[in-house]
This record gives C-alpha cells, structure tokens and sequence, in this order.
C-alpha cells in the first residue's frame, strides 16, 4: 500500500501556488499550503495591465530596501496575499526562451488597445512591439486564479492565508514542523519554501540553516522613470503597459496612465543584463532582514543604464511621440529633460541618483550555491525551495512567467526523481 506524504508549501506567491496546485494531483500527497497574506478573493478582476498602487492592501507591509550603499532604506512595493505579485505587477509576459517547451496555465493576450502613448511609440519607433499580457478578456489572471482556485476542492489540498511562517522546526538535517507567527505548528515529511527572493533567505536566516551562500547574489533590474504630462484626450482604458522596445540586455516602457497622476504617462528605462549583486541578512534574529539591493555598484550597470536612458529620451523626442506629449520632467519638481538631453555625463549622474527599479527581485538562494537543480537546500534531507531565489542570477526578461516554468519544471522533476 503506498503510504502518504504530506507537504507544507511556504508562501502562495505565483510559485507557490503553482506547487501546491501540481503537488496535489497526487491523491497520495497531502499539500498545506501556508500564505502570510490575505486571499483578495477569487479573480478575474478590473485591470488596465499595470496599476502598481491599484490596492494598497496588496503590498507587503513596512518591507524597506537599502538601493545603493550609504542611502537611507527605502520601501520597496511587492504583492502580499494569494497569488503573490501577480496581483499588482505589470502583467507583461515573457517567457523564458530556455524553457520554451514548459507548459503552463497563465493565458496571455496580446494587447489589442494600445493607448494614446503606446500608440505613438509603435508608429515613431520600429523596434516597438505589442505586449503579451498574462490575462483573459481583458482581465488580470493570478497565479492564484489559474492554478489554485480551480482545484481548491481537491480533500488534500488546504490552504490557510494570513499566517506568515516565521521559523522551520529542525531536527538534525531535517526540517520537521513550519511555526507561524500566533504560534501554531504544521508537521510534515517534505517542506517546499516559496517565499521570494527576500522572503525565502529570511526564513532561512532566522530556521538557523547553515549552508553557506544564503541570501547572497540578490538581483534587481535598475531602471529610471521619466515622466511624462500628455496631451488631453489620453486612453485611460487602455493597459497602463501595451508596448516595449526590447533591447540587448535593457528594456523602455511607455505607460499610458498613471494612477495617481490623472493625464500623465511615463517611460521607464530599465537595464536587464545585470551584475550588480545585493544580499539579504537578519542582523537580529528577531528583527526585520536587511536588505541591501547594491544597485549600479558596477561600471558594466551604469553604462546599460545610462544608455537605455539615453535611448529612452531619443524616442520621447521622435514626432509621432511629441504629438500625444505636452511635456517630459526628470522629478517631482518639474525639471524638464533638456537639463540633461543629449549629454551623456549628465544623464549618468541623472540615472544613479534617481535609479528605482522594476521590483524583480532574484537570485538570493541560486542554485548551484544554495539548492541543486531540483530545488533540493544543499545539507538538508527534505527542504526545498522554489521561487525566483533559485535564479543563478536575474533574468534578461521580465520574471513573471520564468517563474511559473521553473515551479513547472520543479514540481515535474519531483514526481520523476523524488523529492
């Protein structure tokens, strides 16, 4: 008789729903998956494809970030609750060329509706393409919605939300019970931490595991926003993300809308080949981790940087894109981009001090490092982790649909070769 296994799965981001959804189609596994944030409710909801401040309850409380080495931190916006940042992020899907033949249960859509901006940036700029969105009928689709909704009335599948896991109970090399925060303990054979680049390696930290490389290497892609005022008329229907220009290693974004700021758009200018790397660590125990992104503290960072600004005030001044734009500013105070247009020096001193990011966090437990390629924490029997952590390092594409392959791929490899 084949005995049962029972799994506890860290975390209900876009990983983790993934695994606890793949997990339990096995009848003789037993999954508990365990979210520290709330379950916003069953989706599709209203979308326009990027509303990052859209619902203030979906971020991650009081998380800050130190950028750049000798700044103040920062608070740093993620999605917290069921389905992870796939509540709040961008919609934008790119998959991994790598891992192309993995299939998954994300729909994606073109965008048919480009906006006023994204409109006149595919008509000036021939390297402009439409997105795909990871949505359906024009709705934002959740990891949540796509893997764990649909099978929630599986016997051995349960899911419990607003209970963060702050400890793994260890015996030995083995973990043996997940404790979280109002004190309450899950025991299990396996336990698969799905907690992201930030929470994983705090998890980690404060469960006193030992092997080396835990929370190194953390990754984000730098980017610059230039804001934009538009001319009336603007589509606030449309996605606030339709077009990029893809670029070897670095990305410009036109967003049609802003949330806060009725009649503005913006472009955002991002470096995605990155080698700039920043670490996570728990200075006390029972203290918040610190987390030190290290941004642009190479040459080879600032240099992409400045070039896809550069590149991204070249198409602000195109003529299809000058008709829908009243005016472009570098800060809240109003200062126009011709303060650095055109002059290299001043657009890279302009992008270090005002470097923000596309909050895509990776590579803080790589694998090959931390875990091996099946996820597995190295010196430990039956711990495992899967999230955007793994990455050897960041992505050169949006991560959101990595992710979900690499917890396709994972959570195959299991059932193939044990776990």
């Amino acid at each position: 008789m084949t005995s049962r296994t029972r799994w506890i799965v860290v975390g209900g981001g876009s990983a983790g729903c993934v695994v606890a959804a793949r997990l339990s189609e096995d009848p003789f596994n037993d999954v508990v998956l365990i979210e520290a944030g709330a379950d916003h409710g069953p989706g599709p909801v209203p979308d326009r494809g990027g509303a990052f401040l859209e619902d203030q309850l979906r971020t991650a409380p009081d998380l800050m970030v130190v950028r750049r080495p000798g700044e103040e931190p920062q608070p740093y916006l993620q999605g917290f609750g069921l389905g992870g940042s796939s509540l709040i992020h961008g919609c934008i899907a790119t998959p991994d060329p790598g891992q192309y033949e993995i299939d998954h249960l994300i729909p994606l859509e073109p965008a048919t509706r480009l906006g006023s901006l994204g409109s006149a940036v595919m008509d000036a700029d021939p390297r402009a393409r439409p997105v795909l969105l990871t949505r359906a009928g024009g709705q934002r689709i959740t990891a949540a919605d796509a893997y764990l909704r649909p099978v929630l009335h599986r016997p051995n599948l349960f899911v419990v939300t607003g209970s963060p896991v702050v400890q793994l109970g260890l015996r030995g090399w083995r973990a043996e019970r997940a404790i979280t925060a109002d004190g309450i303990e899950y025991q299990a054979d396996r336990f698969v931490v799905c907690a992201g680049a930030i929470g994983t390696p705090t998890l980690l930290l404060r469960s006193r595991i030992d092997t080396p490389g835990i929370g190194e290497g953390l990754h984000d892609h730098p980017a610059c926003t230039i804001a934009l005022e538009l001319e009336p008329g603007t589509d606030v229907v449309a996605p606030t993300i339709s077009v990029v220009i893809d670029r070897n290693g670095s990305q410009i974004l036109p967003l049609n809308h802003l949330n806060l700021a009725p009649g503005h758009g913006a472009i955002m200018a991002g470096q995605l080949a990155v080698t700039s790397a920043g670490r996570v660590s728990l200075p006390d125990h029972d203290g918040p981790p610190l987390v030190e992104l290290h941004q642009l503290t190479t040459a080879a960072d600032i240099a992409g940087l400045t070039d896809v600004v550069l590149d991204a005030l070249r198409v602000i001044e195109l003529d299809a894109v000058r008709e829908v734009v009243r005016s472009a500013y570098l800060d809240a105070d109003g200062t126009p981009v011709s303060a650095i247009a055109d002059d290299a020096d001043l657009v890279r001193d302009w992008a270090v001090g005002h470097v923000t990011g596309f909050h895509h966090l990776t590579s803080s437990c790589p694998e090959g490092v931390v875990a091996d390629q099946f996820g597995r924490v190295l010196g430990y029997d039956n711990l495992m982790i899967c999230d955007a952590s793994l990455f050897p390092r960041s992505p050169t594409r949006n991560p959101y649909i990595p992710v979900i392959q690499l917890a396709e791929r994972l959570t195959s490899q299991w059932r193939v070769h044990g776990a």
